[in-house]
């Protein structure tokens, strides 16, 4: 169990800063109480974290933020792949890929997607959340929020008033960012009480999804 959180602001105005984004990071400390990681983009578009606990590889050396030797796509990962190394055997093959780790299947991740893009998902036997920026179009960066088909891993989003995209894995960390209110969603309250559930994508709080 790990813990990822990220803001991503396409017009590069008003991007959360690091002491928010930190905070939001360390309500999830039990998710991994290993390490925690912060990032932010040279071209202050997104900053994204992440909680470390070391199941896999447990060499620094997997430590997130994972990014690209070229430094246009970044990685924050929440999960396990559980074919990673039949992953990895086939990137190995094709020539272009350096494997820094010996076995993490984030780094494995960070690479298919760079192979097969977003397609690679289609590759992976899990349970992941993940966040993928790339970078590597030119005024245009994109990114990636994905989930197993299950839904085993958490993930929540929200967009503030400004335009800027916030998600992580957990909702109070989501509601530690200063813009964020409490306020419940009547709606899901009402399916909550008639059916045990409020459906994605909401949930029991407005503005989170």
């Amino acid at each position: 169990m790990c813990g990822i959180v990220g803001a991503f602001q396409p017009s590069r105005q008003g991007l959360t800063s690091d002491a928010d984004l930190s905070r939001m990071r360390d309500r999830m400390v039990h998710r991994g109480p290993d390490g925690g990681g912060l990032w932010r983009s040279p071209d202050e578009i997104a900053v994204l974290g992440h909680r470390r606990l070391s199941i896999i590889d447990l060499s620094s050396n997997a430590d997130q933020l994972m990014i690209s030797p070229d430094g246009k796509v970044a990685l924050v990962y929440n999960g396990e792949i559980y074919n990673h190394a039949e992953i990895r055997a086939e990137l190995q093959a094709t020539g272009k890929y350096t494997f820094r780790t010996d076995h993490s299947d984030t780094e494995a991740l960070l690479y298919a997607y760079m192979e097969w893009g977003r397609k690679c998902v289609h590759r992976f036997y899990g349970m992941f959340a993940f966040a993928i920026l790339d970078m590597r179009e030119p005024g245009r960066p994109a990114l990636h929020l994905c989930r197993d088909r299950i839904g085993i891993k958490p993930l929540y989003f929200s967009r503030l008033a400004s335009g800027e995209w916030l998600f992580t894995s957990e909702i109070k960390s989501l509601l530690a960012h200063p813009q964020l209110t409490p306020d419940m969603n009547d709606t899901a309250f009402w399916h909550y009480l008639t059916f045990i559930v409020s459906p994605a994508p909401m949930t029991m709080f407005n503005g989170v999804f």
